[in-house]
């Protein structure tokens, strides 16, 4: 019988990055603009993770209750604004901070106002989707292994 090798490894390989890094794009080119995201395990995002999952039970629940009663179940309307409103929420609920940048050459700060405010805009669409993308790829938030 051959000797089977044992692969060895650390349990922090398996862990995704606490935060990860996206460059803003405009038109396609990287600015130097860098916005910096909670990863999966990042309290930011657990904290985000457990209010969507209370939303669900509790929409869950609606709906059995409702069956239950013999009543139909009717989702609720979601208009346009509502959609773009819980997506701009997905992005600053994570939204760990931003490096400095100037604006029309003024400084824009960090801070959840001014990260809502650019990302509301159905005029600044490609950067609100360039994050909801960044957020969603898995990839963004796996380690990277150090240069050999």
């Amino acid at each position: 019988m051959s000797k089977t090798e044992i692969t060895e490894f650390s349990m922090t390989d398996l862990e995704a990055s606490d935060t990860a890094d996206m460059v803003v794009e405009v038109n396609g080119k990287p600015t130097g603009w860098v916005w910096t995201f909670a990863g999966p395990g990042h309290p930011k995002t657990v904290e985000q993770s457990n209010r969507i999952a209370r939303e669900r039970l509790s929409e869950e629940r609606l709906k059995e209750q409702a069956v239950t009663n013999g009543k139909k179940w009717k989702a609720p309307d979601e208009s346009i604004d509502q959609v773009r409103e819980r997506n701009v929420m997905q992005i600053v609920e994570r939204l760990v901070g931003w490096s400095p940048v100037k604006i029309d050459g003024q400084e824009y700060q960090f801070n959840v106002e001014n990260a809502r405010a650019l990302l509301i805009d159905p005029r600044r669409v490609g950067l609100l989707t360039q994050a909801l993308e960044f957020l969603s790829d898995l990839g963004s938030f796996t380690k990277r292994s150090a240069a050999a």
